[in-house]
């Protein structure tokens, strides 16, 4: 029976509040029906299954709806002390009931009640964990198999049969919980029986892989009936019970519950202590032990041994990873330098081992100029000798500060190529002339540098730092570079700074009064304004503006934006006339790209419908809105706008802007949360 036959008509109703009254209604019918579980995922092998008949009983007054529904539950531990805890994994077939609409995220808790007999009586509940469901329309509602734990009485004894008797549903719509419950009316039956007795008389179980697992991995290992509260020791035994070795184990983190329940993982020692055989793995709490068959097989290679570099070329001082696959697990890696000649260059070597997967790993560091190869061999056997060119460059590292301006206090991105890689970068706030640096001026940073000698991430200048023409300096490995950056409390970014005649560049500003008119103008060499007409924009609540400014006077060699009846404040930007074609600008930029929670992200896009709202959202990598609050800003008569967006949720993987009720144009870029 479907949601939509059950409904009863609705008197109609008038009045504005009306069809909201009449949406919840629905929704909430639609939302609450279920009462099933996927039938795609089969029960445990040792579950007990019943179908019996179900009668539901729907709320929001959406009738009731009746039909068969799988039941499998399965029970552990068999024997458990009166009084103590059983743990329940239920796995649910389709309901009789279905949605009418389709609802995404909806919270929801299953539980189901089950009767006991024999041994004991009442009733005990299993509730699983709340999950939030996607709901489609028409369709059975599918909840994942979920796991709870339940006591039975103090007084049970003997075996105790549970027999399903209802399923409950709790789901939170609008504010508000509902309830659906299904009640067994035919066809049940027991899913399973536990044993009400004391434990300590009764031997422990273990259960270990039936497959083979390697040297130097963890081995996940359970069973029950253990002493609770004791402190489980693993060791490794010869097939026939002798020579047991707790050493053949690095590490554990089994563990036994209050209820008796052995859980965790042992790992295996590496594979010249473990060689390859059948075993018995024994476990032992100080009351008890028992003990499971165990095949360990360490991995042997499938082909030819390989080796690659991350960088085939890098300056002194760079960290090379040189990684390699298909050797055999747990042999010393030996990785060293040649010269032009072939001639090992000692001080170059590194040592490693190789995984449980055959792989390796090794961080090479560029030490010595004559270094023309990389050399690696396993456990110093000849035949397994490999050899890659490698070359030793002096190319100058590049550094670039990306539009150079920055407030105090604000945060710039910074990029760069050819630095050494592996090391760790630092940064200086120096004066102009690259004189005079100060660390103290640079409050925070994100540097790094890739395995490839790619610079990234950004750094945030003192708030403190007076306005002036600075260097940026960058440190890594011995190499040092600088960049010019300007701090200002306002300033003018030009994109482009060049471009021929007709060029339309983008003018952002930063720093300026809220709500002011700014005008934009060209000026000549001896500062006089260009023939181009003026422009004029409305800065924002946040101090920022975005605005397009043809430029199609030969003599403009820069752009300058001031402030209208207000301070008046003036800043200039160099613009330089070139010959070519009109290049293209960017459609949408986040300044800086990265930062940690709480940082402010200067938001800038062109293109967009003239005159729109346009709304900016934080992103989670699901592409959900995250908890940051939207910022909307209307687009300017040239299609652009320009706003600070704070990013707080850790969550955010990336900033979108959509224009709202024009043609739902949607620019989405990377933020990075470091």
């Amino acid at each position: 029976m479907s949601v939509r036959q059950s409904v009863r008509p609705l008197r109609r109703e008038q009045g504005p509040g009306a069809a909201l009254r009449r949406a919840v209604a629905l929704t909430a019918g639609a939302v609450l029906v279920w009462t099933g579980g996927t039938v795609a995922l089969a029960p445990a092998a040792a579950a007990g299954t019943v179908t019996p008949t179900v009668h539901c009983s729907l709320p929001a007054g959406q009738g009731q709806a009746t039909g068969p529904q799988q039941m499998s539950v399965d029970l552990s531990p068999s024997i458990v002390d009166p009084g103590g805890k059983v743990h329940a994994k239920v796995t649910l077939g389709p309901s009789p009931a279905t949605s009418g609409l389709s609802l995404n995220d909806v919270p929801t808790t299953p539980s189901i009640d089950l009767a006991m007999s024999g041994g004991a009586t009442g009733t005990v509940t299993v509730t699983g964990p709340q999950i939030n469901l996607n709901i489609p329309s028409g369709k059975p509602i599918e909840i994942p198999p979920y796991e709870g734990d339940f006591l039975i009485p103090a007084d049970a004894s003997g075996p105790i049969s549970f027999t399903p008797v209802r399923n409950l549903t709790r789901t939170k719509v609008l504010g508000s919980t509902y309830e659906t419950p299904c009640d067994v009316v035919s066809g049940g039956g027991s899913v399973g029986t536990v044993t009400a007795e004391g434990t300590a008389g009764h031997p422990a179980t273990l259960n270990a892989p039936a497959g083979a697992v390697r040297p130097s991995t963890a081995v996940a290992l359970s069973g029950s009936l253990w002493t609770a509260g004791a402190t489980p020791v693993p060791s490794l035994c010869a097939a026939d019970g002798g020579g047991c070795d707790p050493g053949k184990f690095a590490s554990s983190t089994l563990a036994i519950s209050a209820s008796g329940e052995l859980s965790g993982a042992a790992v295996l020692a590496a594979a010249g202590t473990v060689p390859d055989g059948s075993y018995l793995v024994k476990v032992g709490d100080g009351t008890k032990e028992a003990t499971a068959p165990l095949t360990v097989r360490a991995f042997a290679p499938a082909g030819p041994r390989s080796i690659a570099l991350s960088r085939a070329a890098a300056p002194l001082g760079s960290v090379v990873t040189v990684t390699g696959g298909n050797y055999f697990q747990d042999r010393w890696i030996n990785t060293v330098g040649l010269d032009a000649n072939g001639a090992t260059l000692d001080d170059t070597a590194v040592y490693t081992k190789s995984t449980a997967d055959g792989t390796f790993s090794a961080e090479f560091t560029v030490s010595d100029p004559a270094i023309a190869a990389i050399q690696v061999d396993e456990g110093n056997d000849p035949a397994t000798v490999l050899t890659t060119p490698f070359t030793v460059t002096d190319a100058s590292a590049t550094l670039s500060a990306g539009a150079a301006k920055v407030k105090p206090g604000g945060t710039i991105a910074v990029s760069g190529g050819d630095w050494p890689s592996g090391t760790t970068p630092a940064a200086a706030l120096c004066g102009a002339d690259g004189g005079t640096c100060d660390s103290a001026r640079i409050t925070g940073s994100t540097l790094r540098i890739g395995a490839d000698g790619t610079l990234s991430g950004t750094v945030t200048v003192a708030g403190s730092t007076p306005r002036n023409d600075y260097a940026l300096q960058v440190t890594a490995g011995g190499t040092q570079v600088l960049t010019p950056l300007t701090v200002a409390p306002s300033f003018i970014v030009l994109t482009p700074s060049a471009g021929p005649r007709g060029t339309s560049v983008t003018v952002i500003g930063q720093g300026f009064a809220k709500v002011a008119t700014v005008s934009v103008v060209g000026l000549r060499a001896d500062g006089s304004q260009t023939s181009d007409p003026v422009r004029t924009k409305v800065v924002g609540l946040d101090g920022a503006f975005s605005q397009t400014f043809k430029v199609n006077a030969a003599d403009t060699v820069a752009l300058r934006v001031r402030e209208v009846l207000v301070n008046p404040r003036t800043e200039t930007a160099a613009f330089t006339v070139q010959d070519g074609t009109v290049p293209a600008g960017p459609a949408f930029a986040l300044s800086p790209p990265e930062g940690p929670a709480g940082t402010t992200v200067q938001v800038t896009g062109r293109g967009f419908a003239p005159v729109a709202t346009v709304s900016v959202t934080g992103r989670t990598a699901d592409g959900k809105q995250t908890s940051d609050g939207y910022v909307t800003r209307i687009v300017g008569l040239d299609g652009t706008f320009a706003l600070d967006f704070t990013v707080r949720d850790p969550a955010t993987r990336s900033i979108r802007a959509c224009e709202v009720l024009v043609n739902g144009k949607i620019v989405q870029q990377s933020f990075t949360v470091t």
